[in-house]
């Protein structure tokens, strides 16, 4: 397992090396940069206003889908306590009933799943299209040769960490 990791990170890096171009001669007159695009992204202003929203939307879900529970749990007892006075068409009804209930809350579960999901898909766009246009606009007018994501190295010099200047210029373009 060790040497399948180990190899596979040769290979990254020689990958890396041919993809580039360089080599440590060729290096010195490059300009590196490096951005952490999940701390970029999800410390900007928009990023933080949407997941309130998104929580707010959450939280919504969450009480309609108790209040539909508690209405199930109170049926069931109901059934429960008048079962053995029932008629056998009116018990068949109120199962019925119940049945209805439960399938309505898998539904409404699984439209507050997808909707969130919407939601999040959204605002992850939203942010991803400004993300790409401010990272070739910093990239063009700062002079870099490379703007990479930090997972890509193993190891990167820290003053060659633009994510806080992202960050500012995400949070100045409305």
């Amino acid at each position: 397992m060790q040497k399948r990791i180990n190899i596979r990170l040769i290979i990254a890096s020689l990958g890396a090396m041919l993809v580039c171009g360089v080599t440590a001669v060729q290096a010195e007159g490059l300009k590196l940069g490096y951005v952490d695009m999940k701390s970029a992204v999800e410390n900007t202003a928009d990023y933080q206003h949407g997941m309130k929203g998104l929580k707010a939307l959450q939280q919504s879900k969450i009480k309609e889908l108790q209040a539909l529970g508690e209405k199930i749990s109170k049926s069931e007892k109901d059934l429960l306590g008048q079962s053995m006075a029932m008629s056998p068409d009116r018990l068949a009804q109120k199962q019925q009933e119940l049945k209805s209930l439960r399938t309505e809350f898998q539904r409404k579960q699984q439209d507050a799943q997808e909707s969130l999901s919407a939601e999040k898909n959204r605002l992850d766009m939203s942010i991803g299209a400004k993300f790409g246009k401010i990272i070739n606009t910093f990239g063009k007018k700062g002079k870099y040769d490379m703007i990479m994501p930090k997972p890509m190295f193993l190891y990167v010099d820290p003053k060659h960490d633009v994510t806080a200047q992202i960050t500012k210029l995400l949070d100045a373009k409305k």
